[in-house]
């Protein structure tokens, strides 16, 4: 099978897309497909090049096509940037060689109905056309609608919620990362059809992400946190995060010596907590930068217990990814966000955590705080973390099932 990936970002990019793609590819590579990649040469959000446009990368074609270099100063540097990759790809694809499927993503949004036009204009001239995989990661409008950027109602919303719509009619399988993301596309875009949907998380490499005991832990040894429970955060905490609640928590706690809140990453709102905790003189918070991927485990393994959150508005829209490398290293979650959230939905049913409501400070604290004096609940927590994971998330198991709904006839 010849499969084409169209996404912005791709291995060696940090992007969290670029890094499943790269998983996924090699995982297909290994299991006989040829695989082939069409991605942008800018590294996602600045304005360095990736220095070749063509690249074979353990076997892998990276087709890698030029564009604006304008970076993340602004909402219109990055639409610029994002056009120049619309036109660019569009190009591209009506060059290469047909695939046999196209997995299109959602980086930049909307990048998937190329892949669909591109189809569509094979069929036309009646050529060969690729069955068209859209795996949405983030659904959009929606994510613009839920974070402010664009109305609910107006021109250039229903322009880009009638592609989304023509682009889920056009594909031939749809891959969403939760259920309350297949919910979202079936009420909001299903019609009288129903759309050809299935669900497979974000995933985790369980080769490189695993429990460590502290002792067995240099980062926590270097970094000598005196004994102090510690509730990280890691990773992005951006807009669909919620912020408040944490933040509130960090103040009812301001007096507890004995835990350390850990924020691991970067993003918008992290800045915004950042200047926050220093304004408010907090002692038990700690910020540092995103850990290299050789030292992922090391660092999701500082945890005592991990923290997820997620805003009632993006449930369907976005699934935190963060969470299976948690489930990885088997370390309690503590998700904040609604019942409905796939993240919330894992939690209590594999028992590996606790769901605490957004808006509910006091209950985060006093959450923490039965968790941190009780040792055996967390172990317990972990355990069912480590096997849901092996069972439903782990690489192999997550990238097989894209496989198969890739090529349903193999």
């Amino acid at each position: 099978m010849r499969v084409l990936i169209l996404n912005q970002t791709f291995y060696p990019d940090l992007a969290s897309t670029g890094q499943l793609m790269w998983e996924l590819a090699r995982h297909l590579r290994d299991r006989g497909h040829e695989v082939h990649v069409l991605s942008s040469r800018q590294f996602y959000g600045t304005t360095q090049r990736h220095p070749s446009r063509h690249q074979r990368l353990e076997k892998i074609d990276i087709t890698r096509v030029g564009g604006t270099a304008l970076g993340k100063k602004n909402l219109w540097t990055r639409l610029l940037d994002f056009a120049s990759f619309y036109v660019s790809a569009g190009w591209e694809l009506t060059h290469q060689r047909c695939p046999d499927v196209i997995l299109a993503l959602t980086s930049p949004p909307m990048i998937a109905a190329l892949a669909g036009m591109d189809k569509r204009r094979r069929q036309l001239r009646g050529e060969k056309t690729p069955r068209l995989v859209y795996h949405v990661m983030d659904l959009y409008p929606d994510a613009a609608i839920e974070s402010g950027v664009l109305p609910a109602r107006g021109p250039a919303t229903r322009l880009l919620e009638a592609i989304t719509r023509m682009t889920l009619r056009r594909s031939d399988a749809i891959i969403a990362l939760g259920r309350d993301m297949a919910e979202r596309l079936t009420q909001h875009y299903g019609g009288r059809n129903p759309l050809p949907i299935s669900i497979v998380t974000p995933w985790a490499d369980g080769r490189l992400l695993f429990p460590l005991a502290p002792r067995d832990n240099p980062l926590l040894q270097a970094l000598d946190f005196g004994g102090k429970f510690v509730i990280c955060y890691s990773g992005n905490l951006g807009l669909a995060h919620d912020l408040q609640t944490i933040s509130e928590a960090m103040e009812l706690s301001r007096d507890r010596a004995d835990w350390l809140w850990l924020f691991v990453g970067g993003g918008v709102r992290l800045e915004q907590l950042r200047r926050h905790a220093e304004s408010r003189q907090w002692t038990h918070t700690r910020f540092l930068p995103l850990a290299p991927k050789e030292q992922l485990n090391e660092s999701l393994n500082l945890a005592d217990v991990h923290l997820v959150s997620q805003l009632p508005q993006f449930s369907g829209v976005v699934v935190p990814s963060k969470l299976f490398g948690i489930l990885a290293v088997a370390r309690p979650t503590i998700m904040i966000g609604p019942p409905d959230a796939e993240c919330s939905r894992i939690v209590s049913e594999s028992q590996c955590g606790v769901v605490v409501a957004n808006g509910h400070a006091a209950e985060l604290v006093r959450t923490i705080s039965r968790l941190q004096a009780d040792p055996a609940l967390r172990q317990r927590m972990g355990q069912a973390a480590r096997r849901v994971f092996q069972e439903c998330y782990d690489l192999p198991v997550a990238c097989g099932r894209i496989e198969s709904i890739l090529a349903p006839n193999q």
